[in-house]
């Protein structure tokens, strides 16, 4: 015949560590924000300093790029209704007057996605950097 045991538990600091999960979770987010709008500010810069200066004063693309922020999240956007070329000189194409404008076709475009490819490789690990230093801010050792 089985009997029911009643075993309770008591965890020492369990206050503490409540509170640095707490902490922690403020922190991350904090952190992931600050990260994700440092990569994508650099990929708009690197993506405006490669686009060539147009001809006309004011109207240059290199305006149109620009970041959005969000919640942990950054994204870079560029062009417009203003600015009804940037695809073209983007990924190329033909355009004009019985599309006489020929521009070679680069199916990965010219500068928002290669100045993206340029950072990607560093964007994983900044992002953990990120988290250990939440979690060190937070109250925990994330090194044992």
């Amino acid at each position: 015949m089985a009997r029911d045991l009643d075993i309770s538990t008591e965890w020492d600091g369990m206050p503490h560590v409540m509170a640095c999960l707490s902490a922690l979770d403020a922190r991350a987010d904090a952190q992931l924000d600050e990260e994700a709008g440092e990569a994508a500010e650099s990929v708009a810069t690197r993506t405006r300093m490669a686009i060539p200066v147009g001809p006309v004063a004011g109207g240059h693309v290199r305006s149109s790029v620009r970041v959005e922020r969000g919640h942990i999240e950054a994204t870079v956007h560029e062009g417009g209704a203003a600015f009804p070329y940037l695809p073209w000189l983007e990924f190329g194409g033909n355009v004009g007057r019985r599309h006489t404008n020929h521009r070679q076709w680069i199916e990965g475009g010219r500068y928002l996605f290669r100045a993206l490819s340029s950072i990607k490789p560093g964007i994983e690990p900044s992002m953990h950097l990120a988290m250990r230093d939440a979690a060190r801010e937070s109250g925990w050792d994330p090194d044992g």
